[in-house]
């Protein structure tokens, strides 16, 4: 589905929404968990492309569900895995790799949240060794990703970006911001802090003017965006954790159930 002239979502794929942008030098915006290869492979021969045209898979976070089919692309296709600095760390070889997570910044969901989502607690994160090729920094414009600006937007987790497109104006806000359809939210974060700085981070893109969004979760949204991103800035995300959790555990449980039919959890889950 072409979302914006040149600009494609991918909708066979499983985990986070997945874009390409179909330039002369392809770039990938995430993919999905593990598995995903083939389908990505098969969208770009679709729209008459080749495989070989891919030459990046650009990460907006290291979380398994928009990074798992990384590595597999990169094997498929020779494309190279870009995402921000702060997302990397150093491999057994000494060689940038993207980093694994830890429980301060995986999103961990406390025992008690767990309960109450009727399941024993998991991370949410699936351990793997994904090479990164090039690194990236906040306001970086790279022409070779299609012109994409790089706005630097942690709080998910420590790296996590949202690549904007100036011309074309679109923005990727990865899972820094999901759309539930019938309103925007942020994701469930069980760190205080993080939550803060999340907000501190959407608050810098109030002054964008773009028409178009697409998320890590949820379907796009074409017409006021800024409106909606303005209006989420607008609540402060400075609820205590339990409150955050009560006032959505409906929520939780039905993300739970689904996620678990699907295969998988990826622990995010809005506000």
């Amino acid at each position: 589905m072409e979302m914006a002239p040149g600009v494609h979502r991918i909708s066979e794929v499983t985990g986070s929404n997945v874009c390409l942008l179909a330039g002369e030098q392809m770039t990938l915006i995430d993919t999905g968990i593990q598995g995903n290869g083939e389908a990505i492979v098969s969208y770009i021969k679709s729209i008459g492309r080749t495989p070989s045209d891919l030459k990046y898979i650009l990460l907006t976070h290291f979380h398994h569900d928009h990074s798992g089919s990384a590595l597999e692309l990169h094997e498929m296709t020779g494309a190279q895995i870009v995402t921000h600095k702060d997302e990397v760390e150093v491999g057994p070889d000494h060689k940038p790799m993207l980093r694994k997570g830890n429980e301060a910044d995986s999103g961990r969901a406390p025992w008690w949240v767990s309960l109450l989502m009727g399941g024993r607690r998991r991370d949410g994160l699936v351990p793997h060794t994904t090479p990164v090729h090039m690194q990236i920094d906040h306001n970086d414009v790279i022409p070779s990703l299609g012109g994409l600006k790089i706005l630097y937007t942690p709080g998910h987790t420590p790296g996590s970006i949202s690549p904007y497109l100036e011309k074309e104006k679109v923005l990727f806000l990865g899972d820094s911001v999901l759309n539930n359809v019938d309103r925007l939210s942020r994701p469930m974060m069980y760190d205080r802090k993080r939550r803060m700085q999340l907000d501190a981070s959407l608050k810098t893109l109030r002054g964008l003017e773009a028409e178009a969004a697409s998320f890590g979760h949820g379907p796009p949204l074409k017409g006021d965006v800024m409106t909606k991103v303005r209006a989420l800035t607008d609540r402060p995300y400075d609820l205590s954790t339990w409150r955050i959790v009560l006032k959505n555990w409906r929520t939780l449980r039905a993300f739970r159930a689904s996620t678990k039919r699907r295969g998988h959890w990826s622990g995010a889950q809005d506000e």
